[in-house]
């Protein structure tokens, strides 16, 4: 009889606990007060915390993590989520972003690009975006944000992009691919640099990087016609008075 009352007593301690435990889950102490973004320096906070489709006051066990990841990713700019509980209370939004290496024009607006060719936004000024123009190529109208543009000799260009060193990248200001083999480069000042084809990216980056910087140090590039780091072994600066030099010889 005694152990019979006592099982009856533990039971009825055990559910008291359980449905504490369960209204206290349920309680407004855990309802989400606070959404934090992380990794991002170029996509608004506010705009992914409005995308994620988190309400304040939700509860945060009840949070579905698969569909907050799944309505960030639709953003053009964002690559991977990662979405963390930070109890009681909060909720962590980790985010990749997709980086622009590149701008192409879109009618009388520009686009920027990812290293994968991925549409990521459209401005309408180039001010303050420091990254090269790719011209000679046709950009439809109708490719919009998230798209992954399709276009012949666009990946020549975003893998010189890629493969160039960061201080040579801003340096460039226009990357012309009308013919995938004969590149052709423009410094911000307006410097031509045939480029060549695009082997050996490293190598004549390097290289192309040398004589740039003798270039400055000699004044500019207002007497060079053009630089030609198409052959690799036989870079050339060409004068505006009409002479041809090598690195080893500017101003000589």
């Amino acid at each position: 009889m005694n152990r019979g009352r006592a099982n009856v007593l533990i039971f009825f301690f055990i559910s008291l606990i359980l449905l504490a435990a369960y209204y206290f889950l349920q309680s407004p102490y855990f309802g989400v007060s606070q959404v934090m973004v992380k990794g991002t320096s170029l996509i608004d906070q506010d705009e992914l915390i409005r995308l994620s489709g988190i309400r304040f006051g939700e509860n945060i066990w009840k949070l579905n993590v698969d569909r907050v990841q799944q309505q960030l990713t639709f953003h053009p700019q964002v690559e991977a989520v990662t979405v963390k509980r930070e109890w009681p209370s909060g909720i962590w939004l980790e985010i990749r972003e997709r980086k622009p290496v590149a701008v192409l024009a879109q009618g009388s607006d520009f686009i920027l690009v990812d290293q994968r060719g991925i549409f990521l936004q459209k401005v309408t000024s180039l001010h303050g975006i420091p990254l090269p123009m790719i011209t000679g190529l046709p950009v439809p109208v109708t490719v919009g944000p998230g798209q992954t543009l399709e276009i012949d000799g666009l990946p020549v260009a975003l893998r010189l992009c890629q493969e160039m060193s960061s201080s040579l990248i801003l340096q460039i200001g226009e990357i012309h691919v009308a013919n995938k083999e004969r590149l052709v480069l423009y410094t911000g000042e307006g410097l031509e640099i045939r480029f060549g084809s695009p082997v050996d990216i490293v190598a004549k980056g390097e290289i192309l990087t040398e004589i740039l910087g003798e270039i400055s140090r000699r004044g500019g590039a207002k007497t060079v016609q053009y630089v030609d780091v198409s052959s690799l072994n036989v870079p050339v600066i060409k004068t505006k008075s009409g002479g041809n030099t090598y690195p080893k010889k500017i101003g000589n």
